[in-house]
């Protein structure tokens, strides 16, 4: 059996963690409290109709509320370090962050997870290939998975992520989206969130009944339903930083035994 865990974010914490501690197979790390979220009001036609609350005021903060959950010795110290360079975690401390992870997971008795990067990021979206495990096999394997992201990458992925594609801390993952693509000129500057909206179903609803697709060619095709250029290298780290499911097509799967 392949399954595919998108991810996004928990209320009060930047949504690529609410994906891991929610999304994946509804057994990742449970909820956390509420943080102090900045409601501030739409200053633009792009944002119209969306939340641009944000879940912290800035990225050192978003940090200090990282460090007040259980994780380990690394990670933290990671943590504490980009606090002293304005809340950027380094990418030295990215990769050697997943690197633990992968080893955690190992050190449980399981294949090393594949790392899928675009442009330097790590998507945190996975197919599982289940075949052959049982279900309380399973079970085991997404309590322990949850265990060696939290423990080693979680809060730092997600720091280092969102300084690269969500500087605004936006909790909304639509407006997080448009956001970066406006800020890198992907878009015309009437393009809004609604429109993103409306193509992103149309991506995801689109059907080829009768034809004889591939799935490399469906998803070509699905692709089309954005009026951005998807293979813009831009464009990839915006999407693989906040909507990883629109590339899902393009990650290997993971057999955990």
């Amino acid at each position: 059996m392949h399954t595919t865990e998108p991810c996004k974010r928990i209320q009060g914490l930047p949504l690529r963690l609410k994906a891991v501690l929610i999304s994946l197979c509804l057994l990742f790390l449970g909820a956390c409290g509420p943080g102090t979220a900045d409601n501030r009001p739409a200053d633009d036609a792009w944002s119209n109709d969306a939340s641009t609350q944000r879940s912290a005021p800035s990225l050192s903060a978003s940090i200090q509320s990282f460090l007040e959950e259980p994780m380990g010795d690394a990670q933290r110290t990671a943590l504490e370090r980009a606090l002293d360079h304005g809340g950027k975690v380094s990418r030295t401390d990215y990769m050697a962050a997943w690197n633990n992870y992968r080893q955690c997971m190992v050190d449980k008795g399981y294949n090393a997870p594949p790392l899928h990067m675009v442009n330097g990021l790590v998507v945190e979206l996975m197919h599982f290939d289940f075949s052959g495990m049982s279900d309380q096999q399973q079970m085991k394997f997404h309590q322990d998975q949850s265990a060696c992201l939290e423990q080693e990458s979680l809060y730092v992925a997600s720091a280092y992520s969102d300084s690269i594609v969500n500087p605004e801390l936006y909790v909304d993952l639509d407006v997080a989206m448009v956001d970066c693509l406006r800020r890198h000129e992907l878009v015309p500057v009437e393009y809004t969130v609604a429109q993103y909206r409306k193509e992103s179903k149309q991506f995801t609803d689109m059907t080829f009944d009768g034809e004889n697709l591939t799935q490399q060619q469906s998803y070509e095709r699905r692709r089309k339903a954005y009026s951005f250029d998807f293979s813009n290298p831009q464009v990839r780290t915006c999407v693989a930083g906040v909507n990883a499911s629109a590339i899902a097509d393009e990650l290997e799967s993971w057999r955990p035994l």
